[in-house]
């Protein structure tokens, strides 16, 4: 149980470092990138998180942190072949799935 409760704490402190994309994004002045369910999403994690890992860590509260960081895993694999250009841009036809994938993950 406590190995569960230190991937727990794990998983919160990714949501942390994940907040700072959107003071990123506010930083460089990337306004398109910066829709509502961003900043929802970015704003709400770290909390919901912190009263997951500090009330109640372990068990089935680690099933969202997994679904969000696969989905995680997926978008930033889709944003680093995305930012080695055209040639590789045309293979990635599953923006609309990843799209889905985000919001379905909005909601949780």
């Amino acid at each position: 149980m406590l190995q569960m409760v230190q991937i727990c704490w794990v998983a919160y402190i990714s949501k942390l470092i994940e907040y700072f994309d959107t003071v990123i994004f506010v930083l460089r002045k990337k306004d398109s990138q910066i829709i509502f369910l961003h900043v929802f999403h970015h704003a709400t994690v770290p909390v919901i998180a912190w009263l997951g890992v500090s009330y109640g860590p372990g068990g089935y509260n680690t099933i969202f942190p997994m679904v969000n960081s696969f989905i995680h895993v997926w978008m930033y694999l889709y944003y680093g072949l995305a930012s080695l250009g055209p040639e590789i841009q045309k293979y990635l036809r599953w923006k609309k799935y990843l799209t889905s994938l985000q919001l379905v993950n909005r909601i949780e």
